[in-house]
């Protein structure tokens, strides 16, 4: 057998073989998943001090989420807080509940009470969450995450008070069902370096 003959074999081979790799990944590249689920939430934190009567005081931070996967949504805030000082001086508040919201076009879709009264009496810092129940929709537009705290300062002889926290960025579902934004990627063209050069004819 020549061994141009043995050249044009190989030659083959090695086509078919970069066509069936080709073939083979291009529909695990077109079917990656485009649906990440996860958490978006405000960029900053709403900060706010809290002076309290006879006690170091209290420090808290919060912000406003939301969840999505496919068409499933949640809403959910996220407190967290630091005494100036850890000296133990008695209770700090009579009442600090979370009010968690998960919205559409600025409506109440899910809501959420969340009593952590005692873990800000308890804790000279920490962190809570609280979270509303999964909604499913197919509306598109328009879906955020909000809330509010509602508390009282022991000992300072007034009513509650309302902290109203920004409301998380939107989500939404693009017309084809995905994501707005995880759009899969196109599948790429194979590399021209994987690609055979062609053989002249014999």
């Amino acid at each position: 057998m020549s061994s141009v003959s043995i050249r044009a074999r190989v030659t083959r081979s090695a086509c078919a073989a970069v066509a069936a790799a080709v073939a083979f990944a291009t529909p695990l590249l077109v079917s990656s998943p485009a649906q990440a689920a996860g958490w978006t939430c405000d960029a900053q934190w709403s900060t706010r001090d809290f002076s309290l009567p006879g006690k170091p005081d209290v420090r808290a931070w919060g912000r406003s989420c939301i969840y999505k996967d496919g068409n499933t949504r949640r809403g959910r805030v996220q407190i967290k807080w630091k005494a100036t000082s850890s000296a133990d001086l008695g209770k700090r508040f009579d009442k600090f509940s979370i009010q968690a919201r998960l919205e559409r076009n600025d409506k109440v879709i899910a809501g959420q009470w969340c009593d952590i009264t005692g873990a800000l009496n308890g804790e000279d810092e920490g962190s809570e969450t609280c979270t509303t129940s999964y909604v499913t929709s197919t509306s598109q537009y328009e879906w955020t995450g909000d809330g509010k705290v509602v508390y009282n300062i022991n000992d300072d002889g007034l009513d509650d008070y309302v902290w109203n926290l920004h409301g998380s960025p939107e989500v939404k579902i693009a017309p084809s069902g995905l994501e707005a934004g995880d759009e899969p990627e196109p599948a790429p063209q194979p590399d021209p370096a994987d690609t055979p050069d062609p053989q002249p004819a014999r």
